[in-house]
């Protein structure tokens, strides 16, 4: 399961066809990989990281805004972004067996911890507990160290997420220029530029993430089991979910992102208090 951000062009399919032509898969994919609480999750953290915002970036903090953010990270609109996504991709059957592993009592516990790793990481005392685990196992294991790296490589998680966090950021800047008091000195090449210049930072942010991940989600498995993980990940239809997942929730962070901006634009205007 891949929580993070990723970024792929939509293409203008109703999530409703998709829906219609493969619901028994869509069903699968989200009881599989309990997709609700996931979506739980993510409102949580949109919510705490707008409400951090606000702290200094002219955003009063108030009952309003916290409003506003719940209804930007709502569970059932990240839903429905998020099978616009998939249903950008073709062929969502090719992924199938790769599914099927996620139905499995270790796919099943994977879901679980993945989930759980990424609740641990939203604090700063985390953080701290995750990088000192990669350094002790980068010292005292360095084989299970090399093969948390193959896993982020395989699933090109640094490079996704790369793209999916400049994406997201371009979106916010989009939403923002919405508000007329915004809007002339946020052009396009300006917006660009600013995202651009985000890169370096954001890459040695995912770098640092996605190992932090890896070692709290996956201290659980055995190098045996997380072996299996891995070679799922290489076969075609362990990439083809992957590019599922991705689509679901670059379409989903876009949309949230775009919506933020527009809030906050809003909100430092003083148009919604």
């Amino acid at each position: 399961m891949r929580l993070l951000t990723a970024s792929f062009t939509a293409l203008m399919i109703s999530a409703s066809a998709v829906a219609a032509q493969s619901a028994s898969l869509l069903d699968r994919y989200f009881t599989a990989l309990d997709m609700d609480t996931v979506f739980k999750v993510l409102q949580a953290e949109g919510i705490a990281a707008g409400q951090d915002m606000s702290d200094g970036d002219g955003v009063a903090p108030s009952p309003a805004w916290t409003a506003r953010l719940s209804r930007i990270y709502a569970p059932q609109r990240a839903k429905k972004a998020f099978l616009e996504g998939m249903a950008t991709i073709k062929d969502i059957e090719a992924s199938e067996p790769a599914l099927a592993f996620f139905e499995t009592e270790l796919g099943a516990r994977i879901v679980q911890i993945e989930i759980d790793a990424r609740e641990a990481l939203n604090t700063d005392a985390g953080e701290a507990i995750a990088a000192a685990t990669v350094a002790d196992i980068r010292k005292e294991d360095p084989a299970l160290y090399l093969m948390y790296k193959e896993f982020i490589k395989v699933n090109e998680l640094v490079e996704s997420n790369v793209a999916g966090a400049l994406n997201s950021n371009l979106a916010f800047y989009r939403g923002m220029a919405t508000n007329e008091g915004y809007a002339e000195g946020l052009t396009e090449s300006f917006m660009l530029n600013s995202v651009w210049e985000q890169e370096p930072e954001i890459r040695a942010e995912m770098e640092s993430w996605t190992m932090n991940f890896s070692s709290v989600a996956y201290s659980g498995l055995t190098k045996a089991e997380l072996q299996r993980y891995i070679d799922i990940s290489k076969t075609p239809a362990g990439k083809r979910l992957n590019t599922v997942l991705f689509a679901g929730f670059d379409q989903m962070f876009e949309q949230q992102s775009y919506e933020l901006g527009r809030a906050t634009a809003e909100f430092m205007e003083g148009e919604d208090t």
